[in-house]
């Protein structure tokens, strides 16, 4: 086993395939574990080689790129002389500690439906953060889908393997007919123009098969599974088990249309789509990841904060549901909450005086973040009508990242200069 891969202390093997093998390794700078792909050797087949140099260059392309919290870091990339024979050529990535989704596709380990949407949702996201940058994952499949967390309560996510990508404006050829047969849009086995919707297609295959334990498309042989993708319709998932939402049938149908032109018209459209059912279906209070990101995706608070910025900002709060009358800061006592409204209104008062009232995308209590004293607040900020909100502490926001601590200084400012405006509006009118 290999000891060293450039500057990386290889602490163990973690898997070994064909032509390569993945290794748990140290950075010696960062102080952190990262996993390094090490492609050991070229197959002796010529195009087999051009092609597993392509998927190497593809991934070495986007290091440093993709970062999304719903995608595997490529943090490095390099080649290794071994001073005899080929180099070494390896990718270095973050680690995640969890299965990939295959584990869950089996009969006997199906999730819940509920958590299937929120993967599917947070999928949506990644791929869509994929596609700003003009890059199109081609290799949709439960295998390039890790999981950190699912077994524990938690749910969290990662897209791995870009190496199939399609790369726009890319100086690297691509390369024909990739994809997994059995998630591969009719547009891809037909070799034609693909785009974003190619990979939504591959998602509802993967989605279907974790929520029946089947394929939606298969073939005792590859001529049998093509024709199966291009000309058959599968049975819905509710069909296939009784536990699947009848509305959850529509989403993953329309995902698995069999032309780019019947599929949702974008990552968004498909999100939305599956975040309404997430509303539709939970009674509980205690809300997902993907619905909180839903949620605020809408609010003018967070207009300015880009996905990543804005799932760090979600992971750091605590949403809590209000009811009409509920006091959520009292004038005169010390804390160092503020609150970010999701949904209902509420009413700021001082002394018994109504001083303003607050909508959703607005905030509350942001002074305690401004002013940093502790001392008693100064007003009353109670639920007019039910009302979801989210609560973040001064130190919640110290912990976040630069990026992210700067589009909440923006908010915060924007908040601001706007009740001094219309201050100054009553003012003038007095």
């Amino acid at each position: 086993m290999l000891s060293r891969v450039g500057k990386y202390e290889v602490k163990q093997l973690l898997g070994k395939g064909a032509t390569g093998s993945v290794y748990l390794a140290i950075d010696p700078f960062g102080q952190r574990e990262v996993a390094i792909k090490v492609l050991e050797k070229l197959s002796a087949d010529p195009e087999d080689a051009r092609r597993q140099l392509r998927f190497f260059q593809n991934e070495a392309a986007l290091a440093g790129k993709l970062r999304h919290p719903h995608i595997v870091s490529i943090l490095d990339a390099g080649l290794e002389d071994m001073s005899a024979g080929e180099p070494l050529r390896y990718l270095v990535m973050e680690v995640v500690d969890g299965p990939a989704l295959t584990k869950y596709c089996e009969p006997a380990a199906l999730l819940d439906p509920m958590k299937t949407i929120e993967i599917g949702y947070k999928c949506c996201k990644a791929l869509e953060f994929a596609n700003t940058l003009g890059v199109v994952h081609r290799d949709m499949k439960p295998a390039n889908i890790l999981t950190r967390g699912i077994d524990s309560g938690t749910l969290d996510i990662k897209v791995a393997d870009f190496g199939a990508a399609q790369l726009a404006r890319s100086d690297v050829t691509q390369v024909s007919g990739v994809g997994s047969p059995a998630y591969m849009s009719p547009e891809q086995l037909k070799g034609e123009e693909i785009d974003f919707r190619t990979d939504m297609f591959s998602l509802g295959g993967v989605l279907y098969h974790l929520m029946t334990g089947s394929r939606p498309f298969d073939g005792a042989t590859t001529y049998q599974l093509v024709d199966n993708i291009l000309n058959s319709t599968p049975p819905r998932p509710s069909q296939a088990r009784s536990t699947v939402p009848a509305a959850l049938d529509n989403v993953v149908m329309h995902a698995l249309g069999k032309t780019r032109d019947e599929r949702y018209s974008s990552w968004d459209e498909f999100a939305e789509a599956l975040a309404r059912l997430l509303g539709q279906q939970r009674s509980s209070k205690d809300l997902s990841d993907a619905e909180k990101f839903s949620a605020s995706r809408r609010l003018s608070f967070f207009k300015r904060f880009n996905d990543v910025e804005l799932w760090e900002a979600v992971r750091a709060s605590r949403w809590e549901q209000h009811a009409a009358g509920a006091m959520l800061i009292q004038e005169g006592t010390p804390d160092e909450h503020f609150f970010i409204l999701a949904s209902g209104m509420l009413k700021v008062t001082q002394r018994g005086k109504l001083l303003n009232a607050v909508s959703a995308g607005e905030c509350v209590g942001e002074m305690a973040y401004a002013r940093r004293d502790g001392q008693p607040r100064s007003a009353t900020v109670t639920a007019i009508e039910p009302s979801w909100a989210m609560r973040m502490r001064v130190q919640d926001i110290d912990a976040l990242s630069e990026s992210c601590r700067a589009r909440f200084n923006e908010a915060f400012l924007s908040i601001m200069a706007a009740r001094l405006a219309m201050l100054g509006g009553r003012l003038v009118a007095m």
